[in-house]
């Protein structure tokens, strides 16, 4: 176990400076440059010219709150919402009745109050009343300006939606599952620890240079309605999913430091092992050695009629992603706990027994997944080129967060992103744990007999993959006549 919490505390590094944390790093750039500027003096009035001290004016003798408290205070803000609403957010607002996305549309209001206060300072004051009122004992933490920056990490924690390897799917999906242990705890621990350091050092930097730029000490007005200009239009953008067009556009860095980390059989097989209320047909820690040939006969697939049982962790852990040659994986599990179908006639989704014959790719996705995002060409792609040769592609939409699971959001991402395939809802995850999958996105590529022949996870290797479907379809058609390959300019996309 000490192993795996070594994994997640470089899983949580890697995320804190992936492209996935892009739409997040302007507010904690100008959060933590709330303190009060370098050499304001002790007495009388000092102004705070960025969120989180939101320009407050106070009187008082007391000095300006350091620099490391305020940032610390802002991303133990960023942890404790974030490590919350991962692990008990879907199962909370569940219980509770109310909408998935409420803690999300909390976080964007609170972002945006923060914006508009920088611009009018009566509001602010406003905001900043209740902490005023606090006791004398209370002030001496921190003060209105350091309380602040925590409720604005808060509202940020709701928002971060980092790359998800295997370490953040296991945390998620416990947490989606209400089946949260001891080990899964350990596992949100380590992960929220990694991810707060570069995200400490991100607001760290931005209230640093807010102490020593004299241009900041001598235009402070300026900067404050730059900055809250700054953060509406953040928060629009935000709300409108506006930031994942840039996130596209930049280059997965950490996708090969996260490969290397966390995409390998051994930590599957780990994290296998501590997912909770999960029995298993096979030790979760042995390997499973596969035939390297198909069976005479098919394999049984898991009836559709069996949605009662428990699902069982199959082999599927253990096969090899991106493998350049065709893979023996087992038989391709059902399709259960779907809550909704989307772009099939009636909202009647397919079995995958009623695909035999074709050529299937199950793909499991979720709309916020920039990594899943990035993917999408490439499916698309093949789907277009080869869905009346015999091909299939089916997106099963596992979400990460709460706001994922409601089935408006996930339709206006399949018209967004322009996604024609059948779509089915995975809200329970069920398919999600029938598949043992562990990854966003993850693709498993089933023959015409229901055997899976390649998985792929994560981004990359499309050419290969390729080459796999073009087999596959020859040897459920020998006479099938194949297209010519997709332009290479689509599948380097990712």
């Amino acid at each position: 176990m000490l192993g795996l919490l070594l994994i997640a505390l470089l899983a949580g590094l890697i995320a804190g400076v992936s492209p996935c944390v892009l739409p997040v790093l302007p507010v904690l750039f100008f959060s933590g440059a709330g303190g009060a500027p370098a050499g304001a003096p002790s007495g009388g009035e000092v102004s705070s010219p960025m969120p989180g001290g939101v320009g407050a004016t106070h009187s008082g003798v007391r000095p300006p709150p350091s620099r490391l408290r305020r940032s610390v205070s802002i991303i133990a803000g960023v942890v404790l919402s974030f490590s919350i609403v991962t692990l008990a957010g879907s199962t909370l607002l569940a219980a509770l009745g109310l909408p998935a996305d409420l803690l999300r549309n909390a976080g964007l209001l609170i972002l945006l109050v923060v914006g508009l206060g920088l611009l009018f300072p009566p509001l602010e004051s406003l905001l900043q009343a209740p902490f005023r009122r606090l006791p004398n004992a209370f002030r001496r933490t921190g003060g209105p300006s350091r309380r602040n920056g925590f409720v604005l990490g808060l509202a940020v924690g709701t928002l971060y939606v980092p790359c998800a390897g295997p370490v953040l799917a296991a945390i998620t999906v416990a947490g989606a599952s209400a089946t949260v242990n001891r080990s899964i705890l350990a596992l949100t621990a380590a992960f929220a620890v990694g991810v707060a350091v570069p995200l400490f050092f991100f607001a760290l930097a931005g209230e640093s240079i807010g102490r020593r730029l004299a241009a900041y000490r001598s235009r402070t007005r300026a900067f404050r309605i730059a900055g809250g200009v700054s953060m509406i239009v953040l928060t629009i953008a935000l709300a409108l999913n506006l930031t994942d067009g840039l996130q596209r556009l930049v280059p997965a860095y950490t996708q090969a430091l996260q490969n290397r980390v966390e995409n390998n059989a051994s930590v599957r097989s780990a994290l296998s092992a501590v997912r909770a209320a999960q029995p298993t047909t096979a030790s979760a820690t042995e390997p499973i050695t596969l035939p390297t040939t198909a069976p005479a006969q098919p394999a049984p697939r898991r009836s559709a009629a069996a949605t009662a049982d428990p699902p069982t962790l199959g082999p599927l852990v253990t096969c090899e992603s991106q493998a350049a040659e065709i893979q023996n994986c087992g038989p391709a599990n059902s399709f259960v706990g779907i809550s909704a179908w989307l772009n099939v006639p009636g909202g009647r989704g397919p079995t995958i027994e009623a695909l035999h014959g074709k050529v299937v790719i199950v793909d499991f996705w979720t709309f916020s997944c920039i990594n899943c995002q990035r993917a999408l060409p490439p499916l698309k792609a093949w789907y277009a080129a080869y869905k009346d040769i015999g091909l299939e592609v089916i997106g099963v939409h596992t979400p990460e967060f709460a706001f994922e699971r409601e089935q408006g959001n996930v339709e206006r991402a399949v018209k967004d992103l322009g996604i024609t395939f059948p779509v089915g809802m995975d809200n329970s995850s069920r398919t999600w744990t029938n598949y043992s999958n562990q990854y966003w996105p993850a693709e498993y590529f089933v023959d015409a007999e229901g055997i899976v022949r390649h998985v792929a996870f994560g981004e990359g290797g499309y050419a290969a993959s390729e080459r796999i479907i073009r087999d596959l379809l020859r040897a459920a058609n020998p006479t099938v006549r194949l297209p010519a390959p997709t332009d290479p300019a689509v599948l380097a996309v990712g």
